[in-house]
């Protein structure tokens, strides 16, 4: 057996990440005292985009499952549920934690949850622990939920509430009339009818609303306005090879450097059509204005194959403090052996927006070329990366090379990530090494 504070230590790592790990060290050392790990997860959504990825309440709830210090974990969970005020997506994670007891007899639990919600919520948040409340009582949850929000518009009549959460509350209680129960309550309660009718003016007015309908410009209108307004037609407007074609020799003379920042930046999405050399010239200027043009011409280069491209990516990533910069120049120009470099690139990096950038790059890199070679960079990856979301391209790639470990394939049932669970094998299936 490892030294306690060693397990103690891989936990807490494999916590925070939202890996199976966690679960194999608590249920194989059931006499280690993880709680002090599990009551920081339970406190934080260490998720890196909790929004996206969602809570980990079941996660954290299932090493709550095995702990001998359940008690702790649940004070704590009820004291954070009570005084969490900042960050959104933890809120919801206590929120839905504080359920899963709830739902298993806890009464404290029960009580925490309708004294939470609506007390000081966060600003933008005041639906956190809304659908919590609807998912433990149903129509008295609803009816609560209404009743408290009337409260509030009482004393802020100018703010407003729409129809998403009765809508939810239908979806997931079909056999319900959550519309017909809250017009019998509004009968009788002034909470509830002031929320309704808030609703239903919200409803009325977005849908007499029509919002005009907005004539996409031609492309050379769509270049020559700010970059800020161009963004949106140049997601929305298909172009065609001969848009493309337009644009790449609109580069060749164009003088301002507002219209070339909008030309390189369709062509970070699109393949530049003409020889190379052009865009190579403008990725390798120094940043010496408020225009990007620099940034855009190496995005675009990700799109372009040639040897010096290869050549500006590797002394790039030799100085650079923003590697994935230029990792993405090897989408395009990727030859084995770079698994090395993009391994100790994975390595030297610790902030998590880095290893969510490399991340990114890294399974574009390995969705175009398929190599067995993928392992060390992803693997590096799934040891250092909270999230859970980018986990699961990991693994799906790792399966598609034929070289997920053993050992990653044991944790696959136990991670955070729904999705990441549902990757993995039967025995048998996943490769025996690495």
């Amino acid at each position: 057996m490892q030294p306690i504070n060693t397990l103690r230590r891989y936990f807490r790592q494999s916590a925070r990440l939202g890996t199976g790990r966690a679960y194999l060290l608590a249920r194989d050392n059931p006499d280690v005292d993880f709680s002090a790990a599990i009551i920081e997860v339970a406190l934080k959504n260490f998720a890196y985009d909790g929004q996206a990825e969602g809570s980990r309440a079941q996660y954290v709830f299932a090493l709550y499952g095995l702990s001998k210090h359940q008690a702790r974990i649940r004070r704590a969970v009820l004291a954070g549920l009570a005084t969490e005020h900042d960050d959104t997506w933890t809120l919801q994670q206590l929120f839905e934690l504080a359920l899963l007891f709830a739902q298993h007899g806890d009464a404290p639990a029960r009580q925490a949850m309708y004294h939470r919600f609506l007390r000081k919520p966060i600003h933008g948040s005041d639906w956190v622990g809304a659908r919590e409340l609807m998912a433990l009582d149903g129509l008295a949850g609803l009816r609560y939920v209404a009743q408290k929000f009337g409260r509030a518009l009482a004393k802020n009549p100018d703010d407003w509430q729409d129809d998403h959460l009765i809508k939810s509350f239908q979806e997931d209680n079909p056999t319900l009339d959550a519309w017909a129960d809250l017009r019998h309550a509004a009968q009788h309660d002034d909470n509830v009818r002031r929320y309704l009718h808030n609703v239903e003016a919200t409803r009325a007015r977005q849908e007499a609303y029509q919002r005009p309908a907005r004539e996409l410009p031609g492309r050379q209108e769509m270049i020559e306005v700010p970059r800020q307004r161009a963004l949106p037609f140049l997601f929305r407007k298909k172009l065609q090879p001969t848009d493309l074609e337009y644009f790449a020799k609109r580069l060749l003379t164009e003088k301002s450097k507002a219209v070339i920042e909008n030309i390189l930046f369709v062509f970070g999405e699109f393949k530049y059509p003409l020889d190379y050399r052009l865009i190579l010239e403008l990725a390798r200027q120094q940043a010496r204005s408020r225009y990007r043009l620099a940034e855009f011409a190496t995005a675009a280069l990700q799109h372009l194959s040639a040897p010096e491209i290869r050549a500006f990516a590797l002394q790039k990533l030799a100085t650079t403090t923003r590697p994935s910069q230029y990792t993405d120049l090897l989408i395009s120009n990727y030859q084995t052996g770079d698994a090395g470099l993009l391994t100790a690139i994975v390595q030297r990096s610790h902030h998590e927006h880095t290893l969510e950038q490399l991340a990114c790059s890294y399974v574009a890199i390995y969705e175009a070329t398929k190599t067995p070679e993928c392992a060390p960079p992803l693997l590096a990856l799934y040891h250092k990366m909270t999230c859970g979301i980018h986990r699961s391209e990991v693994v799906r790639l790792l399966l598609e090379n034929q070289v997920l470990p053993i050992w990653l394939n044991e944790e696959l049932p136990f991670d955070s990530s729904a999705e990441t669970q549902l990757l993995h094998q039967p025995t048998g299936k996943a490769a025996s090494a690495h």
